[in-house]
């Protein structure tokens, strides 16, 4: 944080902000798997998609929008990192939605199929605001994201709307 507000205050080229604000993301990535590896240790539980109605709700409640979860098929547990990187993928979104498209209506649906799940979020927002949403932020939390489904055989997709952003999060079944 030291080097950003420095770099706010120097006239410092967008690549090296650019390069402090992955730096950022990668300690806050770090220090989250951190807390994770010793709350395993402990025998915490892990957070997964079964709390997701709490990370809805704790999003709402932060940040004031209209926020809504919808869950689709028969409820069913999934493998431990499967349903961490659900989690944390809704988390990175809900969070980039916080911070790119504050107030934009957002509905996140988990839908329970035969061979996988797939958990997306969506926003909506109206206004000029809506044309700036697809050049927000560096991609880093999205690439995370990415990396953190194929680890567990699945895959992520995010891209811009006609009126906002979609996040799509899928892992199989088993």
């Amino acid at each position: 944080q030291g080097a950003r507000k420095l770099a706010a205050r120097e006239a410092v080229s967008e690549g090296l902000r650019a390069a402090i604000e992955r730096s950022a993301e990668l300690t806050r990535s770090g220090l989250a798997d951190a807390r994770q590896a010793v709350g395993a240790l402990r025998g915490d539980r892990l957070p997964g998609v079964d709390q997701m109605a709490s990370l809805v709700e704790d999003f709402r409640r932060d940040t004031g929008a209209d926020a809504t979860l919808r869950v689709e098929g028969e409820s069913r547990s999934l493998p431990a990192e499967a349903s961490l990187a659900l989690f944390r993928g809704a988390q990175e979104a809900l969070t980039n939605i916080a911070r790119y498209a504050p107030g934009a209506v957002t509905a996140v649906t988990v839908t329970y199929q035969a061979d996988r799940t797939v958990v997306t979020i969506e926003d909506h927002v109206s206004g000029p605001q809506t044309a700036t949403l697809a050049g927000g932020g560096g991609g880093h939390g999205l690439t995370a994201m990415r990396e953190r489904a194929a680890r567990v055989g699945g895959t992520a997709r995010a891209g811009p709307t006609a009126g906002g952003w979609l996040v799509e999060l899928e892992v199989p079944a088993s």
